[in-house]
């Protein structure tokens, strides 16, 4: 199964892209907290907008145990700070 996650800001700036890949064994259903655990090891340029991050599948909030499926549409939402 591949999983495409969308990135934005300084994580897409520093992948080249507004999209990460991640692969898993056909059949697999990851969870979100699997899926986070993928992009930290198979991209480690974004590994700093990993922290505190969590992963949005279809437009919801995914807790770690979020089962993705093929279909959904996954997202990281890094933390921003500013004020």
């Amino acid at each position: 199964m591949t999983i495409d996650v969308l990135i934005f800001g300084p994580a897409a700036s520093a992948a080249g892209s507004d999209r990460l890949r991640v692969r898993f064994a056909d059949g697999e259903s990851p969870s979100a907290g699997e899926v986070l655990a993928a992009l930290a090891r198979e991209h480690p340029d974004v590994g700093f907008a990993l922290g505190g991050a969590r992963l949005a599948v279809n437009q919801a909030f995914a807790a770690a145990e979020t089962r993705i499926v093929a279909g959904d549409e996954v997202a990281l939402i890094a933390l921003v700070g500013g004020g």
